[in-house]
């Protein structure tokens, strides 16, 4: 039986009756082992009128929000969560109410008493009247504050590099889309180290990875003043994506890179070659765009080295 889901009827079926038990204290013994059940329930189960003030709070709400039930009776769920959030859900849950429709497993953050945020799961299906009018919601609320803070975390391990912890590039191509897809025209600037791979050679990778941290730094701390977007593809390859609007002179990104780095074997100096590329075309692909980068990169390495000559 499956008592912490408000979508399933009750399966409670009421205790057995002796046979010389009078009719109303078999029912006050049922409603006590039914609140005894919902106040034991390790779920938060309240009821919301037509309007989402709580017209009942299980005691639960004590260990999610640390409130006791007459706090949180009168009161909306909007009324306990951040203004940015409370706007956010209470869009959300106008359309469900609109349509009177259940929903499920909405995520939603909450301040408890003492400030502290705690992330909430809520359930909740429609109560309605016998001309099919919304009477309000019953539902219930669960502490999934740790699950959300893990999977956030894996959700981080999985779009960023391990070693200098800017954006990947998955996480790079996420960003790229969803640009494009709102019909914004970024630039991207492809780069890569001039001069690593003898650092590399010669010092060891260790040397080399230290050398690939501090430029991930340096072109963290360019994006974050110059409102761009950072990543590390792999290898000694960066990219900038340059939001429209913003500009960056190539000689910003060149002095960043090329300041000298401190190791234990010493100072080191790597420079950069730069190819860029801009959106042009409404129907831009993330691999169109990526590509046109790396074209004017090769060709920006190939003229260096021409004129070295």
């Amino acid at each position: 039986m499956n008592t912490n889901s408000p979508n399933r009827p009750s399966a409670m079926l009421p205790a057995p009756r002796a046979a010389d038990e009078e009719p109303d204290e078999a029912m006050r013994r049922e409603l006590a082992r039914l609140r005894e059940m919902l106040e034991q329930n390790s779920d938060w189960i309240w009821e919301v009128d037509a309007q989402g003030r709580y017209t009942y709070a299980s005691r639960q709400c004590v260990a999610l929000l640390g409130r006791e039930p007459e706090e949180v009776v009168g009161r909306t769920p909007f009324d306990f969560m951040p203004p940015d959030e409370a706007e956010r859900v209470e869009r959300i849950f106008g359309a469900i109410a609109a349509e009177r429709r259940p929903f499920a497993q909405r995520l939603n953050r909450n301040l408890r008493k003492d400030g502290t945020l705690v992330m909430l799961e809520t359930s909740g299906v429609p109560l309605l009247g016998s001309n099919g009018e919304l009477c309000g919601y019953r539902g219930i609320d669960r502490d999934v504050t740790e699950r959300e803070a893990a999977n956030e975390r894996l959700r981080h391990i999985a779009r960023h590099d391990d070693l200098t912890g800017l954006p990947n590039r998955m996480y790079l191509r996420e960003q790229l889309a969803g640009r494009l897809a709102v019909g914004q025209r970024p630039s991207v600037i492809s780069l890569d180290l001039d001069g690593f791979k003898p650092v590399n050679d010669r010092l060891g990778h260790a040397a080399g990875d230290r050398v690939l941290r501090e430029v991930g730094r340096r072109l963290a701390d360019l994006a974050a003043a110059y409102g761009l977007f950072a990543a590390r593809p792999g290898g000694d390859e960066f990219v900038l994506i340059v939001p429209e609007g913003a500009e960056v002179a190539p000689e910003a990104v060149r002095a960043a890179v090329a300041a000298s780095i401190t190791l234990e074997a010493g100072m080191v100096r790597v420079s950069t070659s730069l190819g860029s590329a801009r959106s042009e075309e409404p129907d831009d692909t993330v691999d169109a765009l990526l590509a046109r980068a790396d074209r004017a990169l090769y060709e920006a390495k190939k003229a260096a080295k021409e004129a070295d000559r």
